[in-house]
């Protein structure tokens, strides 16, 4: 089979993909701030870049409003090469190692990823009910960072909020896991390093049923490129689910953004309200079980 053949959406699959990224953006476009997704630079800031902003202790003050995604919901669907097709934006691969631009699973996993891309199971992913996103997955959306005492701080969608110690040196006890994992930083130069462990099994990257599994090695880091501009990056290791380590990187360089006013932040979140997409997913999920034959 061909790399486009093994990695290109039936036009059936393309149009239930849509249609989960239907429900997931009606939760939370209603969700100003963090939870917004801004599309193309309309909320760029218009000043200059300039020299990178440094803290008290001299590294690099990353804070302020942040977004990496001009063009809308492309990744929340493929993390790949992928086509466009039925409110499905085509994209290029946000995989920048290895160079092919494929995540380099192993067979099995392969195998679970596409059971979880096949339109019937689409009802699985777990943001279209409002559940947690991915570390991979907020990096579409808007973002707030902050430094508070000795702790890095990352406001993202949905009210994920991410609360990093700069001073913690060992991850928690390997029986606590969590949603967005166990967060630890520091600095190598002036490159903010975040490292996290200890993640459940339940997190998926992508629309397109791309996963890292609970043992996942994640490395984020965070350089300042300008006054304006920060590069991204995640390096995600898992001898369990992948053949290689493999790093990924956000859609666009993340630029700043206009500051967010207190009400924008403290609107109540609506994700199910009015969700109607979600009930026409679940009954193509429900559907399909029923047809599938049962086992002896």
């Amino acid at each position: 089979m061909s790399t486009d053949e093994a990695y290109s959406m039936s036009t059936r699959t393309r149009f239930l993909l849509s249609v989960a990224a239907a429900a997931i953006m009606l939760g939370i476009t209603s969700v100003p701030s963090a939870g917004q997704l801004v599309r193309g630079d309309e909320n760029a800031v218009k000043t200059p870049s300039g020299p990178i902003p440094r803290r008290a202790d001299g590294k690099p003050d990353l804070t302020g409003n942040w977004n990496g995604s001009p063009g809308g919901v492309t990744h929340t669907v493929i993390l790949e090469d992928h086509p466009a097709g039925f409110g499905v934006t085509a994209g290029p691969t946000l995989i920048i190692d290895p160079p092919d631009g494929i995540i380099p699973y192993q067979a099995w996993a392969l195998t679970e990823r596409n059971r979880r891309r096949e339109d019937s199971n689409g009802y699985e992913d777990q943001v279209g009910h409002c559940e947690f996103y991915d570390l991979g997955r907020i990096q579409i959306f808007s973002q707030e960072y902050m430094f508070s005492g000795n702790n890095f701080i990352i406001n993202a969608t949905q009210h994920i909020t991410r609360v990093i110690p700069m001073d913690r040196r060992e991850h928690l006890p390997a029986g606590i896991r969590l949603w967005t994992g166990d967060s630890i930083g520091h600095w190598e130069g002036d490159t903010l390093v975040v490292d996290t462990t200890n993640f459940t099994e339940k997190p998926r990257m992508s629309l397109g049923g791309d996963f890292h599994g609970a043992d996942a090695h994640i490395v984020e880091r965070f350089t300042m490129l300008d006054s304006n501009t920060i590069k991204w990056t995640m390096t995600i290791d898992n001898p369990k689910v992948f053949t290689r380590p493999w790093t990924m990187t956000s859609p666009a360089p993340m630029k700043r953004q206009k500051a967010l006013g207190p009400a924008e932040w403290d609107v109540e979140d609506t994700c199910h309200e009015g969700n109607v997409d979600l009930v026409h997913l679940k009954n193509t999920y429900d559907q399909a079980r029923a047809a599938a034959p049962k086992a002896k």
